[in-house]
């Protein structure tokens, strides 16, 4: 008798464990999907930097553009900030700036 509750009692504990990890993976799906929305949803950084764009523009910008004008910025700050960098870091930054930008203009233009 006592073998047979002893064994009742593990196994209410791996439903009950079982059910705790569900509900903490369920937690950290919900954080995910929540950091997620903060960042890219509508009313999130991007959302509201694309609606900034076209402001300063004075013409829509869609969310693709918007990344682009992100990626050109980001860009433009690692050939101007890392001030003692290795000349041909410089240069591969100076490249991917030139890139970026032209990526951005012909968005820009669609």
């Amino acid at each position: 008798m006592n073998k047979n509750m002893t064994i009742a009692m593990n196994m209410v504990e791996t439903r009950s464990i079982s059910t705790a990890v569900k509900n903490l993976f369920g937690g950290i799906r919900r954080a995910a999907i929540s950091a997620v929305e903060l960042v890219i949803g509508e009313n999130g950084v991007v959302g509201q930097l694309g609606r900034y764009y076209a402001d300063v523009l004075e013409r829509p910008v869609n969310r693709r553009q918007t990344w682009h004008l992100l990626h050109a910025q980001l860009a433009f700050l690692m050939v101007a900030f890392p001030v003692e960098c290795p000349l041909l870091l410089r240069m591969l930054f100076a490249a991917w700036f030139v890139t970026a930008v032209k990526i951005c203009k012909q968005a820009m233009n669609k």
